[in-house]
């Protein structure tokens, strides 16, 4: 059990310094997610749980489910006072074909930095999913309410302790249909981009219960790190291979998705970090790969791993803070 613990001043004195003590001793960072508590962890579980229920009809783009399941979004992140990103959450596309037109709509949130106000992350996680198929209804719990529920719960932790840089938090719709979401906020966010350092998607961090894995891939990341913060970044990732649950590991098999025709082969445009990549923005990707519940309607909230999604949860944070701090010091001298 995490204990709860009033003040965390690790991670909001440096990280890189922690590392580096941490290297040089062999002392693990457990102390470091104390910053998540008992209580995150249960919340973290009650929005997989609540998104992926048979209320939101599996969150198909423009379907009153998907449309109910932005109202959630929204009230969670007005509960935690998180600020609406240029002062609205809502921000709506149309996907146009020969027949009918469909609005979809991304949800986001804005954290400002302490220290590079005009600087940003962005997270990513796609809150849409299939809807009902032949009179099943494909929930979705690891796809991607998993994914959607860890950035409420990032938004409350930065919202108390925000990180150097601004984060954004991307909430995108229509993921499942050619990534229509995150190429709408390419598209809507053109003068923003220059100053878009990083992307950090989460898409599928739960898996099943068989699930052992989270994995990671990553691009481009030598344009805002260092050769040297790129090592520690790679010493800290071989750390969560072998001492957390996670088993933190580099790349994805190259499999054919099961219950799908789409070959992953592809990883690097798999999700919404592909279309950041594209507009030459570095991307770091979390996900387990495909397992047999992907896409199907076995993807519930009782077939996911929880302990597993716990852990990628803390593990996923603590990059997160290090590569925010290690970014500061490359930047320092601007």
């Amino acid at each position: 059990m995490i204990k709860v613990r009033k003040i965390i001043p690790l991670w909001l004195t440096g990280l890189v310094n922690f590392f580096v003590a941490w290297s040089s001793s062999g002392a693990g960072l457990d102390r470091f997610s104390d910053i998540i508590t008992e209580k995150d962890n249960l919340s973290v579980l009650e929005h997989v749980k609540t998104l992926s229920s048979d209320y939101y009809s599996g969150r198909k783009l423009a379907s009153q489910g998907n449309i109910d399941s932005q109202d959630y979004l929204v009230t969670s992140l007005k509960a935690d006072s998180i600020p609406a990103f240029n002062n609205q959450y809502r921000h709506s596309f149309t996907k146009s074909s020969f027949f009918q037109s469909k609005q979809g709509t991304n949800i986001i949130g804005c954290i400002q930095g302490t220290h590079h106000k005009d600087k940003y992350i962005v997270l990513t996680a796609h809150y849409d999913h299939l809807g009902t198929i032949r009179n099943k209804i494909y929930n979705g719990a690891d796809d991607n309410a998993s994914g959607t529920a860890a950035l409420l719960l990032y938004a409350k932790l930065l919202k108390d302790n925000p990180l150097k840089h601004s984060v954004i938090l991307l909430f995108t719709d229509g993921e499942e249909v050619d990534l229509l979401g995150a190429k709408a906020f390419i598209s809507q966010q053109k003068k923003l981009l220059n100053n878009v350092k990083l992307n950090i998607n989460l898409d599928m961090i739960a898996g099943s219960k068989n699930t052992k894995k989270l994995r990671f891939l990553s691009k481009d990341l030598p344009k805002i790190l260092s050769s040297q913060q790129l090592d520690e970044l790679n010493q800290l990732q071989a750390y969560f291979k072998k001492n957390s649950l996670t088993q933190l590991t580099a790349g994805f098999r190259r499999i054919k998705s099961v219950g799908s025709n789409v070959n992953r082969a592809n990883w690097l445009m798999a999700s919404d970090h592909g279309v950041f990549s594209k507009a030459g923005i570095p991307f770091v990707y979390f996900g387990v790969g495909t397992h047999k519940n992907y896409h199907s309607e076995l993807d519930d909230y009782d077939k996911i791993n929880k302990n597993l999604y716990l852990a990628a949860i803390s593990v996923i944070f603590q990059q997160l803070v290090y590569i925010d701090n290690a970014m500061y010091e490359v930047a320092i001298p601007d």
